[in-house]
């Protein structure tokens, strides 16, 4: 990005300077944007970024991988399972995963749920 487009982008883009890439649908109903840093004033950042919303009734699907990650509910209320263990969420819950831990989260509470995520490579141990 040019400078001048940083500062058109800065322009256009007040207080959302991180634009989303195109949302996609996931076979369990579950539509998600990841953060597109690359055009942002933030190119490097040591971690990624999505938006993820689950429709009233749904789920997302088991999730477990070698990254760890932040989730940040924004709207809705539901119950969230790590490892087997169910805690209610609503907005402003703020909750990590380790690396490897099984994660899910229920919109089962008749409202559609937001979520931020944020997620980095897990230290070597």
């Amino acid at each position: 990005m040019t400078a001048r487009q940083v500062a058109q982008f800065q322009a256009e883009a007040v207080g959302a300077l991180v634009p989303f890439g195109p949302t996609e649908e996931e076979p369990d109903g579950v539509t998600v944007a990841e953060a597109d840093f690359a055009r942002s004033v933030f190119p490097h950042v040591p971690f990624e970024a999505a938006r993820f919303t689950v429709p009233a009734g749904g789920s997302s699907s088991p999730d477990q991988h070698a990254v760890q990650e932040i989730w940040v509910v924004h709207a809705g209320s539901g119950t969230l399972e790590v490892d087997g263990e169910r805690s209610l969420v609503g907005p402003g819950s703020l909750v990590g995963f380790a690396s490897q831990a099984v994660h899910e989260i229920f919109a089962d509470q008749g409202e559609e749920l937001v979520v931020y995520s944020f997620w980095w490579s897990a230290p070597h141990e």
